[in-house]
């Protein structure tokens, strides 16, 4: 009878404890659901300081790192699972919290600064994060409260864990060649603009101009309305794919010069769209070109 009872009241405690937990409603919140439920949140807000009350400002810069992957030197990376952990816990993030990300708004950019954010939670094990839509532009045009100074790190310190390591949001440079060769099923989505597509130009990170063979273009730029930039319905993005002569249901694995700007077409296809095998390749192109492989020029591969 007392093991009966002991188990009566841990699963009561239990019970009480999932009561009371918070969970965000889906991948998107707007502006309006963030101020309702900001006691209820962890808000990580993208730039030097946050503005939005009770937030904790992040430094985009640091969120990835420099690192050996796959036998090459190369930078913006995702974080080890104790870089990621130290760093989120000093956030002041806690098991169990619901966490909203939210980024500047000012144009797709920095809207995909977010979902690479987001792509590292992801990856990491937690799935109660959201992306707040519109970001900081969207934020204050809907005039709610503010801290017009902005304020720094709150100095707290969380005790967040990573639970898992997600390999199937993940392409790395094998995966990514075999799609290029047509072996495994995959496409590849360049979420570069055009010229860099093409190859008339190329980013330093980068090792040569062009694309990888194979890759067709979505570029990133379509990810968002200009300003605030928000991210759109599942049907534009069909549409506008579509138009491109892409389509965004199929495995995909997304690139593009580092792995950021390709975070929101991974976001869209997986988290908007429903995609399970759409992947993101974490160094993109410039971990590509420092394994020495090539590019091609002045090809558009829409067709």
């Amino acid at each position: 009878m007392k093991t009966t009872l002991k188990s009566l009241t841990l699963l009561t405690a239990l019970a009480s404890a999932n009561a009371f937990a918070f969970n965000v409603p889906g991948p998107l919140v707007d502006p309006a659901w963030v101020n309702q439920h900001k006691g209820d949140i962890k808000i990580l807000e993208i730039g030097k300081k946050a503005h939005l009350p009770g937030a904790e400002p992040v430094n985009y810069k640091k969120v990835r790192v420099k690192t050996t992957v796959e036998g090459v030197k190369a930078k913006g990376m995702l974080p080890s699972k104790a870089q990621w952990e130290k760093m989120v816990q000093g956030w002041g993030i806690n098991k169990g919290d619901a966490i909203v990300i939210a980024y500047p708004g000012k144009s797709p950019k920095d809207a995909t600064k977010a979902t690479r954010l987001y792509w590292q939670f992801k990856y990491y094990g937690d799935n109660n994060v959201s992306i707040m839509n519109g970001g900081m532009v969207a934020y204050k045009k809907a005039k709610l409260p503010l801290d017009k100074k902005g304020h720094g790190d709150l100095g707290k310190k969380g005790n967040w864990v990573a639970t898992a390591e997600d390999k199937s949001i993940y392409a790395s440079t094998a995966d990514t060649e075999a799609a290029s060769q047509g072996k495994n099923g995959y496409q590849l989505i360049d979420s570069r603009n055009t010229s860099l597509y093409l190859g008339t130009w190329h980013k330093g990170s980068v090792k040569g101009a062009g694309h990888i063979a194979g890759a067709k273009l979505y570029p990133f730029d379509l990810a968002t309305s200009a300003k605030p930039a928000k991210f759109l319905s599942a049907d534009a993005y069909k549409k506008a794919a579509a138009a491109v002569n892409v389509d965004l249901t199929k495995p995909s694995i997304a690139y593009c010069n580092t792995g950021h700007l390709a975070s929101g077409n991974w976001f869209i296809m997986h988290e908007l769209l429903g995609n399970k095998k759409a992947k993101l390749y974490d160094g993109s192109a410039h971990l590509w070109t420092q394994h020495g492989k090539p590019l091609v020029k002045f090809k558009m591969e829409n067709m």
